[in-house]
């Protein structure tokens, strides 16, 4: 979905064990990550990548970080925000830590795949439609670049 080279300075929220930093971090070499994830256990299985030189795993919470304002060129998400409670709030530190004309990078799921019984099994902290998501990242000042999906889906939103 993200069909540039990015070069510069990203955020990455929610990287769990690093997997999905452990791709970006190769794909893109001049890409300086900042990895945060909310559980401690998953920073430690992370840091065991000692291969990846320009990435740095660290605890952090998506809804109130310490970065400064405008830290950062990119931000990047996948499947993280349906595990926060308060995704609202994670969209607006979104906002307040990319640069002016930086990009979010967003993957998530839409609550149409938390049915019954997966709902069950598989509890969301928020629910929201790719339509309501887009909504929250419009009415907090990003601008949609592009989307795609529906149950899965993605969306490159600029701050303006």
């Amino acid at each position: 979905f993200i069909d540039k080279n990015l070069a510069g300075k990203a955020l990455e929220i929610g990287c769990g064990i690093g997997e999905t930093t452990k791709l970006l971090a190769e794909k893109y070499s001049k890409l300086m990550i900042t990895a945060i994830d909310y559980d401690w256990g998953q920073i430690k299985r992370a840091r065991k990548n000692k291969n990846l030189t320009n990435v740095k795993f660290q605890k952090g919470d998506a809804t109130k970080s310490k970065f400064k304002n405008s830290s950062f060129d990119y931000v990047i998400e996948t499947n993280t925000f349906h595990h926060i409670k308060n995704y609202s709030k994670a969209i607006k530190e979104v906002y307040r830590v990319v640069k002016k004309n930086g990009i979010f990078y967003a993957m998530d799921i839409s609550k149409y795949i938390f049915v019954w019984p997966l709902r069950i099994f598989f509890p969301a902290e928020s629910y929201f439609t790719k339509e309501e998501f887009t909504k929250n990242l419009e009415n907090t000042g990003f601008k949609i670049e592009k989307s795609r999906g529906k149950l899965l889906f993605y969306v490159a939103a600029r701050k303006v």
